[in-house]
């Protein structure tokens, strides 16, 4: 299977075969895993060197076992940077983990509010329904890098745990 990532009308040679340039990625057989990362939340007192710094989720579900998986940038500009990448299941898979793990995880039904949790592009309706949905959900934050403290990223990955 080839895969093509399209971004203006450049081709690129890569020794592995060719890439086309155009805006948009794809394969030949239809959707990657890089497609579907539609649900847009924003929220605050995920960056520890800075707590009323938005964190920039960009969602998918649907994924095996009700997993879904955020990308976390550190703005909703064209360059923004993947800054981090948490990760949400259902409360009955959490009551499966260790009582050590289960600490790593916050639930959100007490975490939504806290950090004043808000879907841009959605009416106040569908936003309230997918509130309403992720409230039986635990997340688990990812940092790769703290933006609010450099300007690369550097430095090692770590837990945000928010309580």
């Amino acid at each position: 299977m080839r895969k093509l990532l399209r971004v203006g009308m450049v081709v690129l040679g890569l020794g592995l075969g060719v890439i086309l340039l155009t805006g948009q990625t794809g394969n030949s057989a239809g959707m990657g895993p890089s497609d579907g990362w539609t649900l847009h939340i924003d929220a605050l007192m995920h960056f520890p060197g800075r707590p009323s710094m938005v964190a920039h989720h960009w969602c998918k579900g649907n994924l095996a076992g009700g997993l879904i998986e955020c990308q976390l940038y550190d703005s909703d500009a064209p360059n923004a940077r993947l800054v981090g990448v948490e990760v949400v299941v259902p409360t009955s898979v959490v009551k499966t983990f260790s009582a050590s793990e289960q600490a790593l995880w916050h639930y959100h039904k007490t975490e939504i509010p806290k950090v004043k949790a808000t879907l841009p592009g959605l009416s106040a309706e569908e936003a309230a329904k997918v509130a309403k949905s992720l409230e039986e959900t635990y997340g688990k934050i990812y940092l790769l890098w703290d933006p609010t403290r450099k300007s690369m990223p550097t430095g090692r990955p770590s837990l945000t745990i928010l309580k």
